[in-house]
């Protein structure tokens, strides 16, 4: 905007020394700057995109994609699917919004590859949603971007190796432990009326928020040190924040469209309701968090704790590192709360839902888990589930179908190059792990089947079944569930070992199916995937185990 202005006010003045001489500067200026604006509008809006934008030659979507359509898209990632479907490219699908302004659709691996791999810091989150989004979640390591993320990663994947993730999996057993012993309370205070002889046992179950309630028990003694106890507790103040922010409405939905077209200093004053619920509910989360992390120093200088005892979190092996101020470390608390919860959560209920889809699968999966471990109360190791075929093809299928971060937006903070074409800086492109994990490029004609099997080897001559991690797919990049390289999730190894904890004890325990069979689930949420109507199961105890 600094050489427009310059420009205007030389061609007012140049005008008015030659042309409009009676009138006034201002005057001239003003029609100057009025008529710039225009001329850039036009140039911007017609001009540019039709026959100078480097990028018009790349295959093209039709029509016109509004952001708005897309956060709005149900589910979000299907419109981006159709166009892998049904537009011939060579990694990128070019396509233009509501302004004409370029966009581009990564596709294929070389693409993605480009994008979050090897010229991954080419590339940041656009300003306005990380702005946005750091009302909610903080400056922690997802939202950081260059240097300032070079130096958080660096400190904190220690802290997620696999060696330390596996340490977790007592903790995780024991909190699926206590869910167990809730869901068994909950099906025995609500019972299903009886239709017929069958029908004894029954229970009525709302899983999606027994399974917010289990992620939150397990990331805050991980992360923090704190138990919320949230199993325990119908009534648990973290519990209904995280519930109070994330609640899958067209009204959040909206909310975040709007967040992110308008800067944060303008949108933070709109009369709507929805901000002082942001403010009102990630305030009492902050505080809990500085609350924490001022415990924990008062902790460490009262006990002179053992680096040993530190370490038994990640607060306290990031208190040790020293690398963090302690605004750094709630920002990074919150960013753990929020993400470290609710991708297992999401991926706990849709296991339900497609297993209530495919009651086979859920008949063998409980056979698999049951011969595996003899009782539920008998404690755990890592390879005890690691190792079990079925249980991982069904946990890598439901995070392949259904990520928890359905898309995710990039912009070129320089000129660079992607899938061997010039992109320009300032040019945005989607990354959207709905699209790819499902697409023909990397899965097939069946890749929006739920399919375990692809994650299982057979050995022709014995038929032993054993894992495998690659779905059958001959990139890694055909599933960006956590994207991949420099910027993937720091917490996926944590993620998975959760989910096969929760998946595990839930499926062992329970046979379940849904309340209504007839009931249309819709896939939204206004960052995370969720059910809009919940996950009402009918569950009963099978006994034995």
């Amino acid at each position: 905007m600094i050489p427009l202005l310059a420009f205007t006010l030389g061609e007012a003045f140049l005008l008015q020394r030659s042309v409009f001489t009676d009138t006034p500067f201002r005057t001239v200026a003003l029609g100057s700057a009025a008529a710039n604006l225009v001329l850039l509008a036009i140039y911007n809006l017609w001009i540019w995109p039709f026959f100078f934008d480097p990028l018009r030659r790349l295959p093209c979507a039709p029509g016109h994609f509004s952001m708005t359509r897309f956060i709005f898209d149900n589910p979000r990632g299907r419109l981006p699917l159709e166009w892998m479907k049904t537009v011939p490219n060579d990694g990128l699908i070019y396509f233009r919004d509501l302004l004409n302004r370029s966009q581009l659709l990564a596709t294929n691996h070389q693409a993605l590859l480009d994008i979050m791999s090897t010229n991954t810091y080419d590339f940041e989150k656009p300003w306005r949603a990380r702005e946005f989004l750091a009302r909610i979640i903080g400056f922690g390591l997802i939202l950081s971007e260059g240097a300032a993320h070079k130096r958080q990663r660096r400190a904190l994947t220690p802290s997620f190796n696999v060696k330390n993730v596996r340490a977790l999996y007592t903790l995780m057993w024991d909190k699926t432990d206590q869910l167990l012993a809730e869901l068994d309370k909950e099906i025995g205070q609500h019972p299903m009326e009886e239709t017929s002889a069958d029908s004894s046992g029954w229970g009525k179950v709302e899983m999606s928020v027994w399974a917010s309630r289990l992620t939150l028990d397990i990331i805050g003694p991980a992360a923090m040190g704190r138990d919320f106890r949230t199993l325990q507790n119908a009534e648990n103040k973290v519990a209904d924040s995280f519930l109070a922010i994330l609640e899958p409405t067209t009204e959040k939905i909206a909310f975040l469209a709007i967040n992110f077209l308008l800067p944060q200093w303008f949108a933070k004053k709109l009369p709507w309701h929805l901000n002082q619920v942001i403010d009102e509910e990630v305030g009492y989360l902050r505080d809990l968090c500085k609350e924490i992390v001022h415990e924990k120093r008062a902790a460490m200088a009262a006990t002179k704790a053992t680096a040993a005892e530190l370490e038994a979190d990640i607060l306290g092996s990031m208190m040790l590192s020293g690398d963090f101020t302690d605004d750094e470390l709630v920002d990074q608390m919150l960013t753990f709360l929020a993400a470290g919860h609710e991708t297992t959560a999401s991926a706990l209920t849709w296991t339900c839902y497609l297993l209530t889809l495919h009651p086979d699968v859920q008949e063998r999966l409980r056979a698999e888990i049951r011969g595996a471990i003899r009782f539920s109360t008998r404690p755990i190791t890592y390879s005890d589930l690691e190792s079990l075929p079925l249980l991982n093809g069904v946990c890598q299928e439901v995070l392949r179908l259904y990520p928890t971060v359905p898309s995710t937006l990039r912009e070129a903070v320089r000129d660079t190059t992607v899938a061997g074409k010039h992109v320009p800086k300032g040019t945005k492109l989607v990354l959207c792990p709905y699209a790819i994990n499902r697409s023909p490029e990397f899965w097939g004609d069946d890749g929006d089947e739920f399919r375990p099997e692809r994650w299982i080897d057979t050995d022709p001559a014995t038929g032993e079944a054993t894992v495998n991690n690659h779905g059958g797919a001959a990139t890694n990049y055909a599933q960006i569930t956590f994207l991949h390289g420099q910027r993937s999730c720091i917490g996926k190894d944590f993620a998975r070992a959760e989910l096969r904890c929760a998946v595990a004890g839930v499926v062992g325990r329970f046979e379940f199916a849904m309340q209504d069979p007839k009931q249309e689930i819709h896939i939204a949420g206004a960052v995370t995937t969720k059910p809009v109507e919940g996950m009402h199961l009918r569950m009963r105890r099978v006994e034995g185990w």
